[in-house]
């Protein structure tokens, strides 16, 4: 039943992000990811409070959804994919808003840490914080870079990535239940195996050969889809475990419950946390 409801809901999410990359404008794809972003900033954040270190939730998925809004920006206004609003020289706000947003936002968690009556924990909500940004709101905006690479390959490029990765993930999981005999990390994550790992993989590097056509006159032939699948498919993987190791630190089994059989968006997003910036990495750098 389980496997059944992480199929429907992951064949929901693919389908819905597919039809927003196709069918609606692409400011409507700024709007979806940077949606995904805020709940799961909001997952992480509830996360690490209920571990005890003390963050000011509004204030830090504020700052994330205004990091995602000028990365947005950058990669789909200023090129001019996406027609920019009358806003004449006012615009260059956006450029220095992106040259002083992390000075301004380390200035502005220290100042919401003066305002506590006591300083304890003061150094792991700031590091935290910062850390939190930089994990989902700067990782997940590598989605906008991709999408604005050689213009409308870009949508093609992020249905590649998505299937890659979750193909990859789903590999990992029904591989590792199947045949999963020796516990990859039982520290972090005991349900994890070497197989499912290794299988994971595998089963991302055959989709990455099979759907190479979709990104063929960026990535070439079949072999490089290949390399370029296994590749993902085992960052993929170390993405998944990162977020195992904040969750069992947390002392807490999902994210969150929004979707069924997956737990909550950063369960979703975990793996895809990791393959996005390596993903654009061996595009521009092949």
């Amino acid at each position: 039943m389980n496997l059944l409801q992480r199929l429907s809901t992951s064949t929901i999410l693919i389908l819905a992000v597919v039809g927003t990359l196709f069918a609606c404008p692409l400011w409507t794809f700024a709007l979806v990811v940077i949606a995904f972003i805020a709940v799961a900033l909001y997952e992480f954040f509830t996360m690490v409070r209920q571990r005890g270190i003390l963050v000011h939730r509004p204030l830090s998925i504020g700052l994330g959804v205004v990091f995602s809004l000028l990365v947005a920006w950058r990669s789909l206004v200023e090129p001019g994919l996406v027609p920019a609003p009358a806003l004449g020289a006012g615009a260059t706000v956006f450029g220095w808003a992106w040259d002083i947003f992390w000075p301004v936002t380390i200035v502005l968690i220290f100042l919401r840490q003066f305002t506590r009556q006591n300083t304890f924990e003061a150094l792991s909500g700031l590091a935290t914080t910062l850390f939190g940004l930089a994990y989902i709101s700067g990782l997940f905006s590598y989605l906008f870079y991709l999408r604005a690479f050689q213009g409308q390959d870009g949508a093609w490029l992020i249905v590649f990535l998505i299937l890659v990765t979750k193909m990859g993930d789903a590999g990992a999981f029904v591989i590792g239940n199947l045949l999963g005999r020796h516990t990859l990390m039982a520290r972090i994550s005991p349900r994890k195996t070497v197989e499912g790992f290794v299988g994971g993989a595998l089963v991302s590097a055959a989709i990455g050969a099979l759907a190479v056509p979709m990104v063929g006159r960026l990535a070439g032939s079949a072999w490089s889809g290949l390399w370029m699948g296994l590749v993902l498919g085992l960052v993929g993987q170390l993405g998944d475990l990162a977020e195992s190791l904040i969750k069992r630190d947390c002392q807490v089994k999902d994210s969150g419950r929004l979707l069924p059989g997956l737990g909550g968006i950063l369960d979703v997003l975990d793996s895809l946390l990791f393959t996005a910036p390596v993903f654009y990495a061996l595009l521009i750098y092949p």
